[in-house]
């Protein structure tokens, strides 16, 4: 599709979800015809939105359809539809980011792999000086162990395509299987109703749900207590599907066995929160998506995605 006028305001206060000029030059060179502004703050590009055919946003408020009669694509790098809305009307296409997976498998596996080779143990006894040899013999490898992923979509297939690369069985959850298709990286696909079942064998159960009221609380207490003892227990997608109370009884008094945590309820973890005095609890400050890799893939898929249409 040929864009005549794009404006972009991709401004962020983390520095890697910021436009570069490297990015400005690319875009240049692929879209050599075309109108090309990049706001400067809030003002400036709700000033120069009447004219955009296409814009890339991290914010787009649903009022602010009306003020933009001349668009006709709007492309975020965020996955989920927190700050970006659809358009009321339908007459503007919203795309939103799916190349996440890329990045955040990877901080999946830093996790895990993080409690399989006993990490924690590295560095207290390395601060001590200390040679613990002997310790290590309950080190286990990814490749005899089965993963659970709850919310099994774009992100949880690019997990299982690094996991599956390590040797794991990948079981992943969906919630209707009706339309899905063949995947070489998944050893079966359930539905939430089997979830509880499934969760007796799982030694890793990885949640990658979006936010929402569809989503609130769906992990139970009675969901923890039927987790395989000495599992282990990822969100990297929001803090809204279960609540951390069952999340500490299950840390504390089992069945889990420890847990690494991107996401968290509210945001950023209030430091009287008893998770991060949890010894157990791999805690990183929802940065699962993080990388300086960012925006050179949003803007590999939205040129490739324009190209498409």
């Amino acid at each position: 599709m040929n864009i005549s006028n794009l404006l972009i305001h991709l401004h962020n206060s983390v520095d890697a979800f910021s436009l570069k000029a490297r990015h400005i030059d690319q875009i240049r060179e692929s879209l050599p015809d075309a109108c090309i502004t990049v706001a400067d703050g809030n003002s400036d590009f709700m000033e120069k939105l009447p004219q955009a055919e296409c814009a890339l946003a991290w914010v787009f408020k649903p009022e602010w359809y009306a003020r933009a009669p001349k668009l006709k694509l709007l492309f975020t790098p965020a996955a989920g539809h927190d700050w970006v809305a659809e358009d009321p009307s339908g007459s503007v296409k919203t795309f939103y980011g799916s190349f996440h997976g890329r990045i955040m498998r990877e901080s999946l596996l830093s996790m895990m792999l993080y409690f399989n080779r006993q990490i924690a143990t590295s560095l207290v006894d390395q601060n001590n000086r200390r040679w613990g040899r002997l310790d290590y013999s309950s080190c286990v490898g990814l490749f005899s162990q089965q993963v659970l992923i709850v919310g099994y979509g774009a992100l949880g297939r690019s997990m299982a395509e690094l996991l599956k690369a390590f040797g794991a069985r990948v079981i992943g959850v969906k919630r209707t299987i009706a339309d899905f298709e063949p995947d070489p990286h998944v050893d079966r696909i359930i539905t939430f109703e089997r979830l509880e079942e499934e969760l007796t064998h799982a030694d890793h159960v990885v949640f990658v749900l979006p936010g929402g009221s569809e989503t609130d609380g769906i992990f139970t207490a009675r969901h923890f207590n039927a987790i395989k003892p000495g599992a282990y227990l990822y969100n990297l997608g929001r803090g809204n599907c279960y609540r951390e109370d069952d999340l500490l009884q299950a840390l504390k008094n089992g069945p889990l066995a420890g847990a690494g945590l991107d996401v968290f309820a509210d945001e950023p973890l209030d430091p009287a929160s008893p998770l991060w005095q949890q010894p157990n609890v791999l805690i990183t400050p929802h940065s699962s998506a993080i990388s300086r890799e960012y925006i050179d893939l949003f803007i590999r898929e939205w040129l490739e995605t324009l190209r498409a249409l």
